[in-house]
């Protein structure tokens, strides 16, 4: 019964962390009006990938699995989720845009941003980063092991 308590805690924990970190990736947009975009845009990135670690410490001493497995499968998570962000938030802006070319007879023509575009999530970038550097070391730690 202790194993599916500390799993129970360790969902809802992660399900608050990514809550927070949609909430810190959406008020961004509000904190772009009074602070540079590249600091700004620096400081989220790590306080997410600073929020992914804690999360994934806390997953790992409450399940009582180790650090490498649990770092292993929440950065697949953190990653997927990360990917489902950037992905939502393109398809807002070429939502928006369609809808304004409709509206206006196609008289926007150069505001439709593809889903091409470089302008990134900053949790996707969070994600990939926590993502790579994770499986870095996971892997020196089985070189190790062998």
């Amino acid at each position: 019964m202790n194993y599916y308590v500390n799993l129970l805690i360790t969902i809802i924990i992660l399900i608050i962390g990514t809550g927070t970190a949609f909430f810190i990736d959406q008020f961004t947009k509000q904190l772009e009006k009074f602070i540079s975009s590249r600091y700004l845009s620096f400081t989220i990135i790590m306080i997410l990938f600073t929020l992914m670690t804690g999360a994934t410490v806390m997953t790992s001493s409450l399940g009582g699995w180790s650090i490498m497995d649990t770092a292993f499968i929440s950065s697949l998570c953190f990653f997927a989720l990360g990917w489902l962000t950037n992905i939502s938030k393109r398809a807002g802006i070429n939502q928006a845009s369609t809808a304004a070319k409709f509206i206006t007879n196609n008289q926007i023509k150069y505001e439709y941003e593809s889903a091409s575009s470089s302008n990134k999530s900053p949790y996707f970038i969070a994600s990939l980063l926590f993502l790579v550097m994770s499986w870095n070391i996971i892997l020196d730690g089985l070189q190790l092991i062998e």
